[in-house]
C-alpha cells in the first residue's frame, strides 16, 4: 500500500487533484449534503497523531466542521457536519489516503555507451594542444622580443617538439585504437 493525498471540492465533491506515491486510480464524487464518496483508495487511517501526517485537513475557514470517513466494500465515504447538521464544504478536504502500489515496471537495461575511439583520440590531442600552446605563447615571445634566457628557449624547443609528436600521433599504425601518446615536457 502506498500513501496519496487528494484535495475534494466541498461544492461539487469532484476530485481537484491527487499526488500519490501509488496508484493514481482515485475519484470522487458528492453524493448527498456534506457526502462525499472517494474510490479506488484502500481505506483512510484515523485520523492520527499530529506527527504522522494521515487523516484529512480542512481550510482554516472551516476548522470546526466535523468529518467521520469510513471505508467498506471499496467505498470511503467521508461524512461533513457542522453543528450538527450535513453540510457542505465551501472550499476543499483533502484526504490522506491508502492507494493500491504501483505495479513494478521492468525497465529495459540502459544501452551500452559507445565510445568512438577516434572522437575521443582527436579531443585528447585538443586538450593536450591546447596545454602545449599556453607554455609556448610566452617563451615565444620572450625570443620574439630578444629577452629570452638560455633557459627559456631551450624550454621552447622542447614544447614545439612536443606539440610535433602531438600533431604527428594520427600518423600511427593504430591510431585511433592504440596510441603512444608523446610524454609532456616538465
Amino acid at each position: 500500500m502506498a500513501r496519496a493525498a487528494i484535495n475534494i471540492i466541498g461544492e461539487t465533491g469532484a476530485l481537484f487533484d491527487i499526488t500519490s506515491l501509488g496508484g493514481m486510480d482515485v475519484d470522487s464524487y458528492r453524493s448527498g449534503v456534506g457526502v462525499y464518496c472517494v474510490t479506488g483508495t484502500l481505506g483512510m487511517v484515523p485520523f492520527p497523531p499530529v506527527d504522522q501526517g494521515w487523516g484529512y485537513s480542512l481550510h482554516p475557514s472551516e476548522n470546526t466542521a466535523k468529518v467521520n470517513a469510513v471505508f467498506d466494500e471499496g467505498l470511503l465515504t467521508v461524512t461533513v457536519t457542522m453543528d450538527g447538521e450535513p453540510y457542505d464544504l465551501k472550499t476543499l478536504i483533502t484526504l490522506h489516503i491508502l492507494v493500491p502500489d504501483l505495479p513494478p515496471v521492468e525497465l529495459p537495461p540502459p544501452a551500452p555507451i559507445v565510445i568512438d575511439p577516434l572522437e575521443l583520440a582527436q579531443s585528447e590531442i585538443t586538450r593536450l594542444r591546447a596545454v602545449a600552446d599556453y607554455a609556448v605563447a610566452p617563451l615565444q615571445d620572450a625570443v620574439d622580443v630578444d629577452e629570452a634566457t638560455e633557459a627559456e628557449v631551450a624550454s621552447l624547443k622542447v614544447w614545439k617538439k612536443y606539440r610535433v609528436a602531438l600533431n604527428r600521433v594520427p600518423e600511427q599504425a593504430g591510431y585511433p585504437e592504440t596510441i603512444d601518446w608523446p610524454s609532456a615536457p616538465d
